[in-house]
């Protein structure tokens, strides 16, 4: 989160802007692709640019492709007593919901049919 180690800036703390950046990655991280990286440097010091880190693996959530909005199963965030804030946010896609695309013909099936096949070695194996 917000945080600068050197310089004239050093302790930086954003705490409302860190907030309002959990709350688009949750809620509108496409509308994070707009914000420039300079708002990053300016808003959450020098090394609060690796929230744009964040916002890379947000786009791999299944609502980034058409798929349902996933479940926020935790949020934290905290100042301890040093230069950095703290946040914490896992996101899970919504279980039983998620697709996955058929490359040749363009079609789709429950990830779950397709994630619960198991291959044959390992069949052979489990029933051993």
């Amino acid at each position: 989160m917000s945080h600068q180690l050197q310089g004239p800036r050093a302790g930086l703390i954003n705490k409302e802007w860190d907030n309002a950046f959990l709350d688009h990655l949750i809620a509108d991280p496409l509308g994070l692709t707009e914000w420039q990286h300079m708002e990053y440097v300016d808003e959450a010091g020098s090394e609060g640019i690796e929230l744009v880190d964040w916002l890379i693996a947000r786009g791999a959530m299944d609502d980034q492709f058409g798929g349902e909005a996933p479940e926020m199963n935790h949020r934290f965030y905290h100042v301890p007593a040093s230069n950095t804030a703290v946040g914490h946010l896992v996101l899970s896609n919504p279980v039983g919901k998620t697709t996955i695309a058929d490359d040749e013909v363009g079609a789709a099936e429950p990830a779950e049919s397709v994630l619960a096949t198991e291959p044959a070695e390992t069949a052979a194996v489990a029933n051993a």
